[in-house]
């Protein structure tokens, strides 16, 4: 035999030799588990117009339960959306000023940070929840909607300011709000 076939032969000897010793993985009955979850999205709706919607979705994650993750909890190891409302909850049209060093509060920039809000709200409390303990208040001389069971407003409580036109429908505003967190929402989004 020549000698480039003796070395690719030690070789291929080696690797399946090597395959003996490592550990094989088996998935476990029990290994993986499943969670749907309320996330909700904000999607472009008309790029010319500066519109934005925040759409709800369910979205079921599997999680590998065999081994903690290195901070705290099981690795994500698959997510897909499984559902997505045909309509959406908020569609964010206005710009507010802000205060803030990037600048005027755009309607993506709304879009983007409301969806974040509504998500980690509907997770820490569940969607019926944080309806149930929505309010409207009065942050930085503006008019918002927040979520708490008895505190006051204040910037860590507020899901979102009202665009001026709105202000004066408040509780109309907070209805449809509390609606869509009941599933119990007309047709119309709430237009900010």
């Amino acid at each position: 035999m020549n000698n480039q076939l003796k070395i690719s032969l030690a070789g291929i000897l080696a690797t399946v030799g090597l395959w003996g010793f490592l550990p094989q993985s088996e998935a476990k009955a029990g290994q993986f588990e499943t969670t749907d979850k309320v996330v909700f999205t904000c999607v472009s709706i008309n790029a010319a117009e500066n519109q934005y919607a925040t759409v709800p979705q369910i979205v079921r994650e599997t999680r590998d339960t065999s081994e903690p993750g290195l901070l705290g909890g099981y690795p994500l190891v698959k997510r897909e959306v499984i559902q997505v409302s045909s309509k959406p909850m908020i569609v964010w049209t206005a710009t507010l000023s802000s205060d803030h060093p990037k600048g005027a509060y755009t309607p993506d920039r709304r879009c983007q940070a409301v969806s974040t809000r509504l998500t980690n709200l509907a997770y820490a409390l569940g969607m019926e929840t944080f309806a149930d303990i929505s309010q409207i208040g009065v942050v930085n001389h503006e008019q918002v909607v927040y979520v708490s069971p008895d505190e006051e407003p204040n910037f860590d409580n507020v899901v979102f300011t009202l665009k001026p036109g709105n202000r004066d429908k408040s509780e109309e505003i907070l209805t449809q709000f509390k609606d869509f967190g009941q599933g119990t929402a007309s047709d119309e989004p709430i237009i900010e």
